[in-house]
């Protein structure tokens, strides 16, 4: 049986950022080499691992990353760092763009990322207006099984309950509308589905992005009746 550890994230940032590229693509590496990295690895990770790294934990296997929760509990914070680092972001590709030296596969996929965006700031509307908590789980490929997601859902419950916020959101990428029943099940409420076309472009399957809130209190009850319970997907 495989021994897993839970352990804070501080000490695996290095390994966080590794294995963020690792599985940027449903588990895969990016195919090409993407203009801008560092700054749209800064826009995926920084808040997380500097003001928010108190809340957020990682699964570690022989003493190695297998995958991260990271929670936010201050979504002021977060919004404040996340718009920081959008205009970086945006600056680099701008330049990038003006000077000619961006590839044509990283011009397509932030083509795509910010049409991605704007649905994104759609669904944070639809969010019930008390639920401000996110969580944003990742792990490796070949741990299918649950056997990791689920221990790193059970850190994001206990963060949610010890903080005394009702509930959480995140999101969860799925081949097409499949398996919906199950990820209730396990993550939460589907509150939202919507295309996501990096992903999709990337993948060059039909990928959804389900939007989920997941109130841990009831829904370890509602669990506890299960006799199956499923893995939990990559986050997106």
């Amino acid at each position: 049986m495989t021994n897993i550890q839970i352990v804070p994230i501080s000490g695996y940032e290095n390994q966080i950022r590794e294995l963020f590229w690792q599985t940027l693509t449903i588990g895969d590496p990016l195919s090409f080499d993407l203009t801008c990295s560092k700054q749209y690895e800064a826009l995926g990770l920084n808040w997380y691992l500097t003001s928010g790294s108190r809340d957020g934990v990682v699964a570690l296997v022989d003493e190695k990353v297998a995958g991260y929760c990271l929670v936010c509990l201050d979504g002021v914070s977060f919004r404040r760092a996340q718009r920081s680092q959008l205009f970086k972001l945006a600056g680099c590709v701008l330049i990038a763009l003006v000077t000619g030296r961006i590839n044509s596969k990283s011009r397509l996929f932030y083509w795509h990322r910010f049409r991605d965006s704007l649905t994104i700031m759609r669904t944070r509307k639809v969010l019930p207006a008390n639920i401000d908590m996110h969580v944003h789980l990742n792990v490796v490929s070949g741990y299918n099984d649950g056997s990791i997601s689920l221990r790193l859902r059970a850190h994001a419950d206990n963060v949610c309950i010890s903080s005394g916020s009702s509930a959480y959101f995140g999101e969860m990428n799925s081949i097409g509308k499949r398996r919906t029943v199950g990820l209730r099940r396990v993550g939460g409420e589907i509150i939202d589905q919507s295309s996501n076309r990096t992903f999709s472009w990337l993948t060059g399957q039909d990928i959804h992005r389900l939007t989920m809130v997941r109130y841990p209190v009831r829904q370890v009850l509602e669990s506890a009746t299960d006799s199956v319970l499923e893995p939990v997907l990559q986050a997106a």
